[in-house]
């Protein structure tokens, strides 16, 4: 019998192992807020914000809720946001002109691929990595501009306290 029970505890441990793996693997090191450095980063697809602000926020059942905050280089202020998982289902993107949806897709806990769309279509696919030491996050954008023009711009931002209000 105990023979039984260790063997059936065993195969139960051994099922549950990639589960515990994944709940593991599931800690973004983006989680707070994040500040555009200038200095490092290029911007194609136009001129750069003259402040950009992000925050990422864990949220329940495993989504996360992205803001981003700013004023455009001519000073206009802007504000978008989303909820999402990181199962590549695409979400609502309130706020933005170059897309309306995005899906996240996780790779580990240093990197997310983003997908974002405009009416149905890719126009920019982004990958966000952080830093070894958790103070830089990198973002690779590529994209089309509703012209049709592709850019690349790479954006630097470095971790800060507090929360966007």
């Amino acid at each position: 019998m105990k023979i039984r029970n260790l063997t059936l505890f065993a195969i139960a441990l051994a099922a549950a192992m990639p589960l515990m793996r994944a709940q593991q693997t599931r800690q973004d090191l983006a989680i707070g807020t994040w500040q555009f450095v200038p200095e490092g980063s290029t911007y194609q697809s136009g001129p750069a914000p003259s402040r950009s602000i992000r925050q990422w926020a864990a949220a329940p059942n495993g989504l996360v809720r992205f803001q981003h905050e700013g004023s455009s280089a001519s000073g206009q202020e802007f504000h978008t946001e989303f909820l999402a998982g990181y199962d590549g289902k695409l979400v609502p993107f309130i706020g933005g002109t170059l897309y309306d949806s995005v899906a996240l897709f996780w790779r580990n806990s240093h990197t997310v691929e983003q997908i974002f769309r405009l009416k149905g279509k890719v126009t920019v696919t982004a990958i966000r990595k952080i830093s070894n030491d958790g103070k830089r996050m990198t973002i690779d954008s590529r994209g089309s501009k509703p012209d049709g023009t592709k850019f690349r711009n790479l954006l630097i931002y470095s971790r800060v306290e507090g929360k966007l209000e």
